[in-house]
This record gives C-alpha cells, sequence and structure tokens, in this order.
C-alpha cells in the first residue's frame, strides 16, 4: 500500500511543521509534498493529495469532497504582514484602477475583494498574475496583492512612494473578528477507505505543530539562515499566527464564507464537516 501523501505550504508560515519534519522525526512514513497554496489547492481538490493545507476558501468550494482536520489551521487575530497590498495611492483611490492578485493564493484574492466592496465602497479591475517583488511590479497595476514571503520581503523593505495595507488588519476593522486563512482537508475517499493513515497524519500535523513551537527560537534560526529575514524577524511574524481551530476560529470562518456568499465569490454557505480522528 502506498504511502499516505501529504501537502506542505513552502512559506515561512509552516515554519513550526517544516522545523518538525526536519529535525523532530516528523513525517516520517508519509510522502511530503511542499509547494505554494494555489498549488496544493488544485492537487489536493483533484486527488493527488490525500491531506493538505489549503487557502480556506477552498473547503466552500469542494464541501462534498473534502474534510476539514480538526486542530489545525493558520490564523491570525488581526495584522499579520505576510498578506499585504502595496499601492501605489490611498485604498480609497483604487475604485476602477488595476489591481494584480498574487497567483500563489486563493483566499486572499476574496479576502481583499470583500473589505474593497464592504468596508471601502470600491470594485477595481482584478487581474492574477505571477509577478514577484524583483520585478517591478507596479508598473502594469495601480496596486499589487502579495502573500507569503514576497509579502514579509515588502513589508520590511518598504518604499517612501508606496501605501501598504496589512489585509489581517483590515479584516479585523471590518468584522471585528480575527481571519482562518488555511485549513487542512481530507480528501473524503480517503478519510472513509484509510483512516488509520488519516489518524497517523492528524497525529504528525498537530504534534509537529507543537513541537515546532516549542522550539521557535531555533526553527527561526534555522530558517533566517535560508531566507532574506533574520531569526528575530522570523520569531516575531509566527507569534503573529496561531495554528489552532477552536469556536472563535469556526465563527470567523462563518464569517468569511458569509460575506464571500454576499458578493457571489462562492456558489453557497457550507457545513463545516470535519473528518473523523481520535483527539
Amino acid at each position: 500500500m502506498r504511502e499516505p501523501r501529504l501537502g506542505h505550504i513552502h512559506f515561512i508560515n509552516c515554519l513550526p511543521l517544516t522545523y518538525a519534519f526536519a529535525t523532530g522525526g516528523y513525517g516520517q512514513g508519509l510522502t511530503i509534498v511542499r509547494d505554494v497554496p494555489a498549488r496544493l489547492n488544485s492537487m489536493v481538490t483533484a486527488g493527488e493529495l490525500d491531506v493538505s493545507p489549503v487557502s480556506s476558501i477552498v473547503y466552500a468550494q469542494q464541501p462534498d469532497k473534502l474534510r476539514i482536520l480538526p486542530d489545525v489551521s493558520i490564523s491570525a487575530e488581526g495584522a499579520l504582514q505576510s498578506i499585504l497590498l502595496v499601492a501605489k495611492r490611498p485604498i480609497s483611490a483604487l475604485d476602477g484602477q488595476a489591481v494584480a492578485l498574487t497567483a500563489k493564493s486563493a483566499t486572499s484574492h476574496r479576502m481583499l475583494k470583500i473589505i474593497l466592496a464592504k468596508a471601502y465602497h470600491i470594485a477595481p479591475r482584478y487581474f492574477i498574475s505571477p509577478l514577484t517583488l524583483a520585478e517591478g511590479v507596479l508598473q502594469q497595476a495601480e496596486a499589487v496583492l502579495f502573500i507569503g514571503d514576497d509579502a514579509l520581503e515588502a513589508f520590511h523593505h518598504r518604499h517612501p512612494d508606496y501605501w501598504y495595507y496589512d489585509l489581517g488588519d483590515e479584516w479585523r476593522k471590518l468584522t471585528g473578528q480575527g481571519m482562518v486563512y488555511a485549513l487542512w482537508v481530507v480528501n473524503a475517499d480517503f478519510a472513509a477507505k484509510r483512516p488509520a493513515a488519516l489518524q497517523q497524519i492528524y497525529r504528525t500535523v498537530t504534534g509537529g505543530f507543537a513541537y515546532g513551537l516549542a522550539h521557535l527560537r531555533l526553527a527561526a534560526r534555522m530558517m533566517a539562515s535560508r531566507t532574506p529575514f533574520t531569526a528575530e524577524q522570523i520569531y516575531e511574524y509566527i507569534n503573529l499566527l496561531n495554528y489552532g481551530f477552536t469556536e472563535r476560529h469556526r465563527q470567523a470562518l462563518l464569517t468569511y464564507y458569509g460575506l464571500a456568499y454576499d458578493l457571489g465569490l462562492i456558489a453557497r454557505i457550507p457545513e463545516l464537516r470535519f473528518a473523523e480522528v481520535i483527539l
């Protein structure tokens, strides 16, 4: 029988689990596939992965095919540095203007559209772009949405002529709640046919996060040696995030889905159905 296939986000936001895979012995007996969220989204919905973190909007698009892995998410209560709108003009002046959306994510696209429609009552012209910071990103648009490590780099190297908006902070102002950016989801067929393997993955993911967070200073130093960020910047960033899924997270996720539904960004507000594991 083949090894279970587990997706893993190739960004600093998954550092605790990355560190657990690298140093804690977690992930043994699993095939781990590392990629950006957009690619993991498509792989798990196509059945190429058994379990994976996905942009949280993906569950709302495929609720019949997926189950949510309990107790784990990537969330934040407010500003988080890694979902950033960089603009040539104030955000309120972007109505009708070209806004480039990162090709690496899905949740952030809907999140930005909700914020601009509901908080600022504007409708820019959106397009998806593979641009990175090194490629003159604001030559084709009045604003660009970055996520992940690209956003962190923009956050720490601000241009004096641009405006910077942290979407976590904007979301908090709009809703009064935090935001669930990513969920770990399970292919429903895999959950039904291989419950023991699912239990193994659940323990790997939840235990791995606990291990990585317990060794966060060491993990930050490891990551600093591979990235343009200092260990202190990485440590500060990870402490803006949380990795659980409680009733507060459930309510925040349903708020997001409700606003997305209001704008026609998803077809329905899904029931949250969780994979059956031993907690």
